[in-house]
């Protein structure tokens, strides 16, 4: 497990380390806001610093369970806070490229405390966040929760955009001359599951910010400037949404054309069966009548011949035109 963190004093940085032993100092000190971050860790070290700063057990679960859905739950004295940041690994045929990690965060008076299984959500990125804008640091834990969702929520989006090009080429491959309509069936399927991962964790990140606005983590009246970032935080969010769920619209739209396509394509090809069918009848009816063994006009006779040649070709090259200019052949 890797322990990391930073410390402000009256919105300032200041230059303390953050490791195991000198976190209960760090917490301890009132006037001092602390972030620590909990990169792999395991159960055994989570119920010790768990125990530590008397976090509940069952926040501490859930920071440990897989495929969690973001939530924020209320404890007595903090708020625990389950999201997820999101990437695209490299297009695959068949599996999803939609990578999900989780984020838990604890945020204490005086303290945030941030649980990762693994070092794949960018929290580099967050820490830049707060240096570029010290109004966070300055908000104090609601200021640096509100950073951190805002990061994950912009992660979100960039794993959107992505989907959204993959939609686009999507519907000018189904629009193609000569379309592989299998390789576009199995890859609209492939971004309709990607989209169905997102819609795991996009959508609840409204509920999380909303919670956060209704009663704040710590504390209970944010200033007029802390609730404007949250209400852009929530426009982010609504946004997102919007974004998934036009994509999956779009998507789902671009696999029934598909469908409709593959219909066409039936409907071209029976319609070029029955016309050249159609065509192939007359020569058959018509040699079947004069194959048989009975007297007929032109029986034995060069006469015969000709009369049968006539009614084959004038009728095979009438229904040839008429097919020809309906599209049917």
């Amino acid at each position: 497990m890797s322990i990391t963190g930073l410390a402000w004093r009256g919105g300032e940085p200041v230059d303390r380390s953050v490791s195991q032993d000198t976190l209960a100092e760090l917490i301890a000190d009132p006037d001092l806001l602390v972030w620590v971050d909990l990169c792999g860790v395991d159960g055994a070290e989570v119920a010790r610093i768990g125990e530590a700063l008397h976090l509940d057990p069952h926040s501490l679960e859930d920071s440990l369970t897989p495929n969690e859905r973001p939530k924020a739950a209320h404890f007595d004295s903090y708020m625990f806070v389950t999201m997820y940041g999101a990437s695209l690994g490299p297009r695959d045929a068949v599996a999803s490229r939609v990578q999900l990690t989780r984020v838990s965060a604890y945020a204490l008076r005086k303290c945030l405390l941030t649980v990762r299984m693994d070092d794949r959500f960018n929290m580099a990125s967050v820490t830049t966040r707060w240096q570029e804008d010290p109004k966070l640091a300055g908000f104090g834990v609601d200021g640096l929760l509100q950073g951190l969702l805002d990061e994950a929520v912009d992660e979100q989006f960039d794993v959107l955009q992505g989907l959204d090009d993959d939609a686009e080429e999507l519907i000018d491959q189904a629009f193609a001359d000569r379309a592989d309509l299998k390789a576009l069936q199995q890859r609209t399927f492939t971004v309709r599951r990607e989209l169905v991962d997102l819609r795991r964790v996009i959508p609840p990140m409204r509920d999380v910010v909303a919670a956060l606005m209704r009663t704040g983590s710590v504390e209970r009246r944010w200033t007029t400037e802390l609730l404007a970032y949250y209400e852009d935080l929530t426009d982010h969010t609504l946004r997102a949404t919007e974004w998934l769920d036009n994509l999956r619209d779009l998507v789902s739209s671009v696999f029934e054309t598909n469908l409709a396509l593959n219909d066409n394509r039936m409907n071209e090809a029976m319609k070029l069966l029955a016309g050249w069918a159609a065509i192939i009848a007359v020569p058959t009816l018509v040699t079947g009548f004069f194959g048989m063994n009975v007297p007929y006009f032109g029986f034995g006779a060069p006469a015969g011949l000709w009369l049968a040649g006539a009614l084959i070709a004038v009728p095979v090259v009438a229904l040839f035109i008429v097919f020809r200019r309906k599209g049917w052949i």
